[in-house]
């Protein structure tokens, strides 16, 4: 059952008009969030008895934004990521459902089209993987086990799994800091130093606001080479421009290299509330086990010690497993 829109705005609309767009579209929806610069997803569950069907709904996204004076075009499937895809193949001014189920549609595309890694791209090219529904052939575990988390993430879209909740609470202006260096950057090392000026920047915006960054964008510039574009998502969601640097370095780590950097920015794609939030231990980016302790940390710092345990299982199988455990503090 169709219910993610996601509308994309078309290339050259004025940084007016996409947030004109924004504003209509969040004034009509219950929940519509930012997949990137100009690309909204739209959440229509539970609007259809209001509302009308998702491609009504569709068809009434197109009007709003064209009365903003940003045409767009629709796509509306199970989950944001096909209805993104399929807004990219759906022409300005128009609205598209699916004709098939989400794995049929994604089968004969080109595996560029997943979130992967390039060289994991490379590698599944030298082993004559070249379409979607191949790669989607291919055994879950065994994805896992050869090219990590993050591809397995993508192989399950590839499946027509798709089911992140689509987030909300887009920034209200944009929070973004960005800086041309003079002499190019061609080491990690000298890149995160530079990030923590611009962190800090987003940080002050952030707190301003009262906001905590959930998504942050890396954008850089390369000398003879395609931007660089890192996105990471925040659990918990932070202001602290340590938390958002430490993310962006993990990122920076997963490069083999980063080539020549003549200019970078960071900006805030995805904010919530700074207070009154539930903290969480399990990002769906697949992050490390480094952004666990410090959540953990965090909770401690907050709680107490002997808040964070880890729990030693002595009878898994038994009726009650957890009366057969040991607790055990998780930061020292």
């Amino acid at each position: 059952m169709s219910r993610v829109a996601v509308a994309r705005i078309r290339p050259g609309a004025s940084d007016a008009a996409r947030e004109r767009a924004l504003l209509s579209l969040r004034a009509a929806l219950p929940r519509v969030g930012v997949l990137e610069q100009g690309v909204y997803a739209c959440d229509l569950r539970g609007t259809a008895r209001l509302l009308g069907v998702p491609l009504v709904v569709a068809a009434r996204i197109v009007s709003v934004c064209a009365r903003a004076d940003a045409a767009c075009a629709v796509g509306v499937a199970p989950g944001a990521f096909v209805a993104r895809v399929l807004a990219e193949r759906t022409p300005l001014g128009e609205a598209r459902g699916l004709a098939t189920g989400p794995r049929e549609f994604l089968a004969p595309l080109p595996v560029t089209t997943l979130p992967l890694d390039p060289r994991v791209l490379e590698e599944l090219s030298l082993m004559g993987i070249r379409e979607v529904g191949a790669f989607a052939a291919l055994d879950a575990g065994a994805v896992l086990d050869r090219f990590g988390r993050a591809a397995a993430a993508a192989h399950a879209l590839a499946c027509g799994t798709d089911d992140v909740p689509v987030h909300g609470v887009p920034p209200v202006r944009r929070i973004r800091a960005g800086r041309r260096f003079d002499d190019a950057i061609g080491s990690k090392e000298q890149l995160v130093f530079a990030l923590r000026m611009l962190a800090d920047q987003v940080a002050q915006s952030l707190a301003a606001d009262g906001l905590a960054a959930l998504r942050l964008l890396l954008h850089a510039e390369r000398d003879g080479a395609p931007p660089l574009r890192l996105e990471r998502v925040l659990l918990p969601p932070t202001a602290d421009p340590t938390a958002l640097v430490r993310s962006l370095r993990w990122a920076l780590d997963e490069r083999a290299e980063i080539g020549a950097i003549d200019a970078a920015a960071i900006e805030a794609l995805e904010v919530e509330p700074l207070r009154g939030r539930q903290l969480g231990l399990f990002a769906p980016d697949g992050a490390r086990i480094e952004e666990a302790i410090a959540v953990a940390q965090h909770l401690r710092g907050r709680l107490g010690p002997g808040a964070v345990l880890r729990a030693r299982l002595h009878a898994p199988d038994a009726r009650l497993p957890e009366r057969e455990a040991d607790w055990t503090e998780v930061v020292a």
